[in-house]
């Protein structure tokens, strides 16, 4: 006998019925007798009460229940099959609901339509005439609220931290709201050079309100009479005129060069400016939410450099805020050897030796001396070429 027909068995098991003819060896073994309830389904699937309508009778407790006598779709998909004549086609009915279709579509559409092949004439959705020729209004206008330029420069960030610096403490001087001075893109030249001109000494005190040190009297009241226009409520005190505010003749000589060259260049940042005159800036706290918000703000709009939400709840003082800027504009070298390489504090340690790669003999040899002797030597053994 072949090794496929010992595998099979002719005789049945008793539980199965006339159901199989042939049972494998090995799954005659996992044969077990098919439960009560199936056997009573199989049963009854001759009788013409569905399984629905005896589970309905069940529930209810009598052979009449209240409702539909088939609630759950009627007859299925092939009953309905089974039903229909063998000589009718299947397409009859699509056909009949395409012709319907088309029956529609010409009661519905004019004699005179006209199927449109280009876009030309065609009604415009969002906007009853033609928006595109309309001329641009105020709302069209787009200003972004950072620099379109990012500081690159380590006095630049100087700068623009010391600029927030002043302007925050003018603001917290005034009881004026600090975030409206966002509002103030960018000051005009003079304004700006007294602002340069202020330095900050933080007092334990008061650090915003009270540390700033003003160049003179008059530069004081000019620029609290320009800060009072700022989130509004100003006050109709007279104060002196911009032009009366007197620039160096250093300034002055580098606005003649300016001029001359604004139609080929534009201008540098800050008014050419390259650093501040005094850092006592650095040293104020960013303890208080508001001060701190308004401050990174501002300085983000003078810088055009974003803080992340992890860093603005790590940053504590203006140092950390200019230090985190000063890194994103140098970051630090990605190796780790770099790094240590670049460490002052690991240079100067007696037992401590660094190298951005990999050291050899060959390196060691030189760096003792021994390289020269070595390769006479085997040039001598004509070894060496």
């Amino acid at each position: 006998m072949r090794q496929s027909l010992r595998l099979l068995n002719l005789e049945v098991s008793p539980l199965q019925g006339s159901r199989s003819l042939y049972v494998c060896s090995i799954c005659r073994q996992d044969v077990r007798p098919r439960p009560v309830v199936v056997r009573q389904f199989l049963r009854n699937a001759s009788n013409a009460t569905p399984l629905t309508e005896r589970v309905r009778r069940k529930i209810w407790g009598t052979d009449n229940p209240p409702g539909l006598k088939d609630p759950y779709g009627g007859e299925g998909v092939l009953e309905r099959k089974w039903k229909k004549q063998p000589g009718q086609p299947a397409e009859e009915p699509a056909r009949e609901s395409a012709e319907a279709l088309e029956s529609q579509s010409e009661d519905v559409l004019p004699d005179t339509y006209e199927a449109a092949t280009t876009w030309e004439g065609l009604p415009r959705v969002g906007h009853l005439g033609k928006w595109s020729d309309l001329p641009p209004t105020e709302a069209d206008v787009f200003n972004p609220f950072m620099l379109k330029k990012k500081l690159t420069k380590e006095g630049h960030l100087h700068l623009a931290a010391h600029q927030a610096a002043v302007e925050l403490c003018l603001m917290h001087a005034l009881k004026k709201p600090l975030t409206k001075i966002c509002d103030v893109v960018e000051h005009e030249k003079p304004v700006f050079k007294l602002i340069w001109k202020c330095k900050i000494e933080p007092n334990a005190e008061s650090q915003w309100g009270q540390s700033l040190v003003y160049p003179d009297d008059e530069a004081k009241d000019v620029l609290a009479y320009i800060f009072e226009q700022i989130g509004g409520g100003a006050h109709t005190t007279a104060a002196p005129a911009e032009e009366e505010v007197q620039e160096d003749a250093e300034t002055e000589q580098y606005e003649e060069t300016v001029e001359d060259s604004m139609s080929q260049a534009p201008a540098p940042p800050f008014f050419g400016y390259r650093s501040v005159q005094d850092k006592g800036f650095l040293s104020l706290s960013l303890n208080d939410p508001e001060t701190k918000f308004a401050f990174l703000k501002r300085l983000a709009q003078l810088s055009g450099h974003y803080f992340p939400d992890p860093v603005i709840h790590s940053i504590s003082s203006v140092k950390q805020a200019v230090e985190y800027l000063e890194g994103v504009v140098n970051p630090k070298p990605t190796k780790l050897a770099d790094q240590l390489a670049n460490n002052p504090e690991l240079q100067h340690l007696p037992n401590v030796k660094l190298f951005t790669k990999r050291q050899t003999a060959l390196h060691k040899d030189e760096e003792l001396g021994r390289k020269k002797i070595i390769e006479s030597e085997l040039r001598a053994r004509g070894l060496f070429e």
